[in-house]
């Protein structure tokens, strides 16, 4: 029989062990609740921020239904959400506002983890229309050329479109998101996916054989190519072909990365179309492929040697406060006229459009004296965006070329840029980037709302590399 002083100390160590417990959960649930209070403060801030800061949250989804996304997002959010999971809600978040130039940055742990230690899908890919292509024989058991059918029993076309969520693009355009997805599919996977042990990849070789392996994941360091050994010698050339035909290749409009090859677009221009001139040249090819864009005076200067007309190249800028980082826009560091408070004109709270003293591009631009006159072609593809979209837009709504290649990256109406505004969320740490001025194009209307410019030849790019499919189309086009 059990003595009353064994059985009260029992009671009492039963009683102890259980309040221990209780205050474990306690405490448990309380930094749980901590960290969702934090969670969502950060997404306050991030909503806040583009409310009262950026000008395009409602260009392509309407209030309602982009402030129910905000609202939905935010109540996601519980105490179990960490802090990969609240970085996937923010990048879904942005890609769902269409904006090719937005941008979040993992929280610095994450960023730490990614480099380190992080293992993701070891395969290059190459992502058509309809088919996905094994582009890279970094696998033995898999034949250069072979297309991907599933990646862990999930259909391709699920896992292209899974991934697809999390990249920003501007308006509905899938092209800048297919190139991407070319280059950081491993990235973009780990997002919709997770960190996976293994990758089990069904494939049809180049026979028509289909086959399925189990593969492990590698350390990005491993997938990524030196940026250094890509870079150009050359961003502009001028190339002279047989038959009075010359290809004009343009891989950026972005003064710096001009300047680190010592190159001068205005002067690259002058000499350019002097030569063309000279050599009485009536068949032009421009190169705009993978040219992400740059300084936007650069693409009225280059349609003031394609035409034989003055044109009005912007039809409005935009902002949504009056409270802008001035000193990123002085002349001197900038294409505008050194901004200020009396160049913009309220037209509602979060509305300002800027007089036309303030960039020159809202400006007439007049066409130059030894101007190009004879036929033209333009190549692009899902790089081709920005300040390069622009121009495209210019020449496809005055009818001056025909295009050669996929849609740009771009959208035709406008997109959403300038300086660029960059903040931190105070608890995650994850930096937000995005754009100030919402530039409108002065363009005929849209055929297609939302979307780039459509090329008139749609010509798939050969997926060995071995042969420039759209450049040979565009020079057999020459001939004709």
């Amino acid at each position: 029989m059990t003595s009353p002083n064994k059985a009260r100390k029992a009671l009492l160590l039963l009683t102890l062990c259980l309040t221990l417990s209780l205050c474990s959960k306690s405490t448990n649930l309380n930094a749980q609740e901590k960290r969702k209070d934090s969670l969502r403060a950060d997404f306050t801030s991030f909503t806040k921020l583009l409310k009262n800061n950026y000008p395009s949250l409602y260009r392509y989804n309407s209030q309602s239904k982009m402030d129910a996304l905000l609202d939905s997002t935010y109540n996601t959010i519980q105490p179990n959400t960490t802090d990969f999971e609240f970085y996937r809600l923010l990048k879904k978040t942005l890609s769902t506002i269409k904006d090719g130039h937005l941008y979040c940055s993992l929280p610095p742990a994450l960023q730490k983890y990614r480099e380190e230690k992080a293992r993701f899908f070891p395969l290059k890919l190459y992502f058509t229309d309809q088919h996905t292509y094994l582009s890279s024989p970094n696998n033995t058991e898999i034949p250069l050329g072979s297309e991907i059918l599933a990646i862990n029993n999930q259909p391709i076309e699920r896992v292209r479109k899974n991934a697809m969520e999390y990249i920003v693009s501007d308006g509905n355009i899938q092209t800048k998101k297919q190139k991407i997805l070319n280059d950081f599919f491993y990235f973009y996977n780990y997002l919709s996916q997770g960190e996976q042990p293994y990758y089990e990849v069904k494939f049809k070789d180049p026979e028509g054989a289909i086959k399925q392996i189990k593969i492990t994941g590698k350390p990005e360091k491993e997938l990524v190519s030196d940026e250094e050994e890509n870079q150009p010698e050359k961003h502009l050339q001028l190339t002279l072909k047989a038959s009075n035909t010359a290809i004009l290749t343009i891989k950026t409009f972005e003064k710096s990365q001009l300047e680190t090859t010592g190159e001068n677009f205005p002067e690259f221009l002058k000499k350019s179309f002097a030569t063309l001139h000279q050599k009485q040249i009536k068949k032009l090819i421009i190169d705009l492929r993978g040219n992400g864009g740059g300084r936007d005076t650069y693409g009225p200067l280059l349609y003031s040697y394609l035409t034989q007309k003055p044109f009005q190249y912007y039809k409005s800028l935009t902002t949504a406060t009056a409270d802008l980082p001035y000193e990123q826009f002085k002349s001197n560091i900038s294409s505008y006229n050194n901004l200020n408070k009396e160049m913009l004109l309220k037209n509602s709270q979060h509305n300002y459009q800027l007089k036309n003293t303030a960039h020159a591009n809202l400006q007439q631009t007049y066409p130059q004296s030894n101007n190009y006159t004879g036929k033209l072609w333009l190549l692009i593809d899902g790089l081709s965006f920005s300040t390069t979209a622009e121009f495209c837009a210019i020449v496809s709504s005055n009818n001056r070329g025909k295009f050669i290649g996929e849609e740009t990256g771009g959208t035709y109406e406008g997109n959403t840029s300038g300086v660029q505004i960059e903040s931190t969320l105070p608890n995650t740490k994850i930096q937000i980037s995005f754009g100030t001025v919402q530039y409108d194009m002065s363009v005929k209307p849209a055929k297609k709302a939302a979307r780039g410019i459509i090329p008139q030849y749609k010509i798939q790019q050969d997926i060995s590399g071995k042969a420039d499919s759209q450049l040979n189309y565009a020079l057999k086009l020459t001939e004709k």
